[in-house]
């Protein structure tokens, strides 16, 4: 998050900022908040009364998505359940828009693995598609923004058991079976609003479209804290819907396409990158795994290296290495040129306390 990016939220957004500059700009972010709650339950009226009916494929569809903008460990819940249910021998495809690739803009659909080989760089598919990929050797993935195109061609060429769509609660043209909704532990609704004014693409009463709710991070909070979060979920969710906890987990380190204990890097002078949405909390992530952090590059999510930042990278730290997401490491590989410095990335797994209920409900 840029400085900009960060006071936007802190200062503007959660009020840190009392400056008349910031005042009138929430001002006139609060009533375009309540315009688009307004256009988006007009936009879906339609559809709750039957009046617009969403594409249904032949086999079941699984959505894993959020309320908020910003990341809540969509792509490792999705990898978590396509693991889940190839492990009970269920052939699985999983669908995502490919937010940043080139071929986002076109809309239709490109196979960025058919199960036996990445066929898309980054660039073409976007980061998040091919990072699930490289995880999932044996699991398809298709990008494209109609998800009903990916869909029909998923069937068509793969006969799936069951579909995964990655990112898909704001999905709303293609049915669901079972909407799984991430929500951050740690401020599940922002400060309340929907956007511009606060972070929230839908409001906290749409949870009550949720089948299973999960809060990530729930390490960052205390235990009290914790359990108020989950009780007030629960007053938006239908009686019966699971309310999970889930927390990031450190598995390792993968260098040069070896994976390394995390105690390996330990006591090694370091620079911190990463191109996600919490950047910070990276940071923080390594310094605990005992990396000591020599400098930081922080960079929009999704962000296209170039020459130039790994340039600036490398004269941050002489003679340290790298350290970076894998979600930036499927970018990183896919570069021209051999890459200046050694580079680790962090493999995280996400972790869900309890998670055979919600293995069962699906």
């Amino acid at each position: 998050m840029s400085d900009r990016e960060k006071w936007l939220v802190d200062g503007v957004l959660n009020n840190g900022d009392t400056s008349v500059g910031a005042s009138l700009l929430r001002a006139v972010l609060t009533p375009l908040a309540f315009l688009h709650r307004w256009g988006l339950e007009a936009y879906l009226l339609p559809f709750a009364l039957g009046w617009r009916k969403r594409f249904r494929l032949p086999v079941p569809v699984v959505s894993v998505g959020n309320l908020s903008s910003g990341g809540t460990g969509k792509t490792p819940a999705t990898a978590f359940l396509a693991e889940h249910f190839v492990s009970t021998g269920k052939r699985v495809v999983i669908l995502s828009r490919g937010h940043g690739g080139a071929g986002e803009r076109a809309n239709e659909p490109r196979i960025v693995s058919d199960g036996e080989k990445v066929l898309l760089s980054p660039e073409e598919a976007g980061d998040e598609p091919v990072l699930l990929a490289n995880l999932l050797p044996g699991v398809p993935v298709i990008v494209c923004r109609d998800r009903r195109k990916s869909g029909r061609l998923a069937v068509e060429m793969f006969a799936p058991d069951i579909v995964l769509l990655d990112d898909g609660l704001q999905y709303w043209q293609l049915h669901r079976d079972f909407d799984i909704i991430l929500l951050d532990a740690k401020a599940p609704f922002g400060n309340g609003y929907v956007l511009p004014r606060g972070l929230l693409r839908e409001p906290p009463s749409h949870l009550a479209r949720a089948d299973a709710v999960v809060l990530t991070r729930a390490d960052r909070v205390d235990a009290d804290t914790l359990a108020r979060t989950k009780a007030h979920v629960q007053t938006f969710t239908r009686p019966g819907v699971p309310v999970l906890t889930a927390t990031h987990t450190p598995e390792g380190w993968i260098c040069a396409g070896k994976t390394l204990p995390l105690s390996a890097l330990v006591g090694q002078k370091a620079v911190v990158f990463s191109a996600i949405a919490d950047n910070e909390a990276f940071a923080v992530a390594v310094r605990n795994l005992g990396v000591e952090v020599v400098g930081s590059h922080f960079f929009p999510d999704h962000h296209a290296y170039t020459s130039a930042d790994l340039q600036a990278i490398a004269t941050t730290g002489a003679g340290a290495i790298g350290v970076t997401t894998e979600k930036d490491a499927v970018k990183l590989a896919a570069l021209p040129t051999p890459l200046p410095f050694a580079v680790y990335a962090l493999r995280i797994r996400l972790t869900i306390a309890g998670a055979d209920a919600l293995t069962e409900e699906l």
